[in-house]
């Protein structure tokens, strides 16, 4: 598994933790959460950025999400499936580094590893059009 994925898995790992227990504490918690220990710095710092990027951005993105989704509320989707598509989210938005196909693809694989086979469906879906959408979505 590459770094990146790895980074990836232990940052949704966190930021369900953030969700579910609306944890304020962003840097307690990657202190403290074993799954941000990664092998390597670098892991570390992309697994900091997803975690801080995504608290740091919450409000852009879950209205991105919001206008995204169609026929379903934010608050409707399961804790990993929004913690997913919030990563997808900031990854496609404000990483410019990542490409946007590669953003998807991994975060429908987290979906497909951590949640319900349909996720993967809805994930991929929504951060299609989240990409195809992007020019009106990026803040100002």
């Amino acid at each position: 598994m590459g770094s990146r994925r790895k980074s990836r898995e232990s940052a949704l790992k966190i930021l369900y933790q953030v969700d579910i227990l609306h944890e304020k504490d962003i840097g307690g918690l990657l202190r403290e959460n074993p799954e941000a220990r990664a092998d390597s710095d670098k892991e570390d710092d992309f697994t900091n950025t997803l975690v801080r990027g995504v608290c740091d951005n919450k409000t852009v993105i879950d209205g991105c999400l919001e206008a995204t989704l169609e026929n379903w509320d934010l608050d409707r989707l399961g804790f990993l499936e929004r913690s997913i598509l919030r990563m997808g989210v900031f990854e496609i938005l404000f990483q410019a580094v990542t490409p946007d196909k590669v953003a998807i693809d991994e975060a429908v694989e987290l979906a497909k590893k951590f949640c319900d086979p349909d996720s993967a469906k809805l994930v991929n879906g929504t951060l299609d059009r989240v990409m195809n959408d992007k020019a009106d979505k990026r803040p100002k």
